[in-house]
């Protein structure tokens, strides 16, 4: 019966990495928010950025000898990681569950990879130089749009869209104060009864918005929501993720591996990041 449920599982293992890694690209956020690199070695990668420049008036017949440094300067650097999550599922296991145990695993394999990099991601929020929040506050929609200005002064603009990203609790503030009559109403409009009708974050103020419980939570219940452009933060991927199965068949089991190798920092513009720390206690 064993070499027999064996066999059966072989069959599976195409679907079992297929599943795994639909389920990572489609429940991940952050990668497609922030600046992308890769390689396919384990070395540290420098980021480094080059100064703007600066335009003057010439005067006629005069030999212009101002000439600018265009040099590059270290912002950071990122250190890849492999990432692994590891399941063992034995025969008598795959023959006695009614339900599809791999696939089961397969998915929950996936899920959990694409929370890790997402965690990871967000966390690039702690390294942000700026906080406009405080310990104990409640999210405001002034805070939030005092941010996106501070970055729009910073020709955030020229790098893309301005996206925030808050905790379900933070929105929950926000919600609420949408959901106030006359000033607020009055303010936002539509945009007021799109939230109230659905308690969806989309595209408003100019930005997009955005909820993640991957944001970490302290002990006091506080969190930095982030409001970034994608050259403040870094993904650099160097194994892309793969599904490996091996046999163990002193055990009777098949050993299902998830890996990847990634690192994560500042990208090549941090002052494009703002980090927004708030009181993220669950709303009663």
């Amino acid at each position: 019966m064993a070499i027999t449920q064996t066999s059966d599982l072989n069959s599976l293992y195409n679907q079992i990495y297929e599943r795994a890694l639909f389920v990572l690209r489609e429940t991940n956020l952050m990668v497609n928010l922030v600046s992308n690199y890769s390689a396919n070695t384990f070395y540290t990668r420098n980021i480094t950025t080059r100064p703007t420049l600066t335009v003057e008036t010439a005067t006629e017949a005069v030999d212009y000898t101002n000439a600018q440094s265009f040099g590059k300067t270290l912002v950071g650097t990122l250190t890849p990681q492999e990432r692994m999550a590891q399941v063992i599922i034995t025969d008598i296991e795959l023959m006695n569950d009614p339900d599809p145990t791999a696939a089961d695993a397969s998915q929950e394999m996936g899920a959990a990879m694409a929370q890790q990099i997402d965690k990871d991601l967000l966390a690039v929020a702690n390294s942000f130089a700026t906080d406009i929040g405080s310990a104990g506050s409640s999210a405001t929609i002034a805070k939030v749009a005092a941010g996106i200005n501070i970055l729009q002064a910073r020709f955030a603009n020229q790098d893309g869209p301005i996206n925030v990203i808050l905790r379900p609790e933070a929105w929950h503030d926000i919600w609420v104060l949408l959901g106030q009559p006359v000033t607020n109403q009055a303010f936002l409009g539509d945009t007021a009864n799109m939230a109230l009708r659905d308690y969806y974050v989309g595209n408003w103020l100019g930005v997009r918005w955005f909820t993640s419980a991957n944001i970490a939570v302290d002990s006091s219940d506080d969190a930095p929501n982030l409001i970034f452009t994608q050259s403040a933060i870094a993904f650099d991927s160097r194994i892309s993720p793969y599904m490996e199965n091996q046999r163990d068949a002193s055990l009777r089991a098949v050993e299902m591996n998830l890996v990847c190798a990634y690192g994560v920092g500042l990208g090549k513009r941090p002052t494009l990041g703002l980090r927004y720390t708030t009181d993220c206690t669950t709303p009663s």
